[in-house]
């Protein structure tokens, strides 16, 4: 099944729907619940899908190195980050929670 990316933008109806993804069985996930990311430090090759979720009835976002990369999410979302070429760390944060915070390590 190809992956799509989806993400719910500005409380748009249109963007509601997560069924187009399914997170395949062992990629890179990192889930969105208790105002947390979990895993807090993952590593990942580079060009490697890193699947989102969030999983709690908080709204957040994928900020990735000071830029909302997700927009924001509601419960369900599922949002999709392919890693860089370049290797090194990327901080995740959410702009709703500054205390979530995540590492991403690209090799």
């Amino acid at each position: 099944t190809k992956a799509t990316t989806t993400v719910e933008t500005g409380g748009s109806p249109a963007a509601s729907s997560t069924a187009a993804v399914a997170i395949p069985a062992g990629a890179p996930e990192v889930d969105q619940n208790d105002l947390a990311f979990k895993p807090g430090k993952l590593t990942v090759k580079a060009n490697e899908k890193v699947y989102f979720k969030n999983s709690e009835s908080a709204l957040h976002t994928v900020t990735i190195n000071d830029k909302n990369e997700s927009g924001n999410m509601r419960k369900g979302a599922i949002f999709v980050w392919t890693a860089p070429a370049t290797a090194g760390e990327y901080k995740v944060t959410c702009d709703y929670h500054p205390q979530m915070k995540a590492t991403l390590t690209v090799q």
